[in-house]
């Protein structure tokens, strides 16, 4: 479940970065953790949202070593 999260902050980071090549990695990071606050959460074997990714757990451990830049 928590891998499933890191999958989807990693890939929208990336994403973001792909489309605008201006936006910094630690703004795409920002971006990306907002997402998942906002619309993610982890789908259970029922199709219904088992819980949110809102908790810090999912996003907060995430950090980028260096400036951040380009």
């Amino acid at each position: 479940m928590d891998s499933q999260s890191a999958r989807e902050l990693t890939s929208e980071l990336f994403r973001l970065q792909t489309a605008n090549r201006k936006l910094s990695r630690s703004e795409a990071l920002r971006e990306s953790m907002l997402s998942l606050l906002d619309h993610k959460g982890f789908i259970g074997t029922d199709g219904k949202m088992a819980f949110a990714y809102a908790h810090p757990l999912f996003w907060a451990p995430y950090t980028l070593i260096g400036d951040g830049g380009m």
